[in-house]
């Protein structure tokens, strides 16, 4: 690490932003991109919504540092669990009366568990009176490989520690610009509880 004697590295309390791409680590499919130019961000040691593998593997770098490293299950986005598929009321869906238009099979709908906090489930079946849905996280089971590349590293500002230390529910890799659960890629990081979906937080 010579190369980062005088410039800032990642490190507790540290604005961290970058890029990656998120492949399966089986059969190297493509599961999800963060571009150069939306990077995704997070206060090092203090945003609790991303991977801690991923953490893990920008510990010590400097900005245009390149990282890879690849996680189980247990360390990305848990087990599956058939506990985390559940049927709903189908009145809990309804306006008025009618199916709201965004519910339909295969739709990613955000919803709030009785502790306030965010999770996305996917519509897997609507019968006339009831909805069944599936909150397992859409990357749990698989084995993946984290690739990409530290954008910027500076000491966090005293707003962007409070903000992160308020930032939970389903967010995405971090809590910048993306805000919560607009990525779906970081988020319930490690299965939690293993049985709550979103436990982790």
């Amino acid at each position: 690490m010579s190369e980062n004697i005088n410039k800032q590295v990642v490190g507790p309390d540290k604005y961290v932003s970058y890029t990656y791409k998120l492949t399966d680590a089986d059969n190297g499919e493509l599961l999800f991109e963060v571009p150069a130019d939306a990077p995704d961000e997070m206060i090092y040691g203090v945003s609790q919504d991303v991977v801690p593998g991923l953490i893990a593997a920008m510990k010590d770098l400097g900005a245009g540092d390149r990282f890879e490293i690849t996680l189980p299950p247990a360390a990305a986005f848990g087990d599956r669990y058939d506990e985390n598929v559940v049927t709903l009321d189908r009145q809990i869906f309804e306006r008025d009366g009618e199916l709201a238009e965004e519910v339909m099979v295969g739709a990613l709908l955000p919803m709030m568990t009785a502790e306030g906090i965010r999770i996305q489930g996917k519509v897997l079946e609507i019968t006339d009176k009831h909805i069944k849905m599936d909150f397992n996280h859409p990357f749990a089971g698989k084995t993946v490989t984290y690739s990409g590349e530290v954008v910027e590293v500076r000491d966090a500002t005293p707003e962007e520690i409070k903000g992160a230390e308020g930032c939970g529910g389903c967010c995405g890799g971090g809590c910048g610009d993306h805000g919560c659960g607009d990525h779906g890629d970081g988020g319930c990081c490690g299965g939690g509880d293993g049985h709550g979906g979103c436990g982790c937080h």
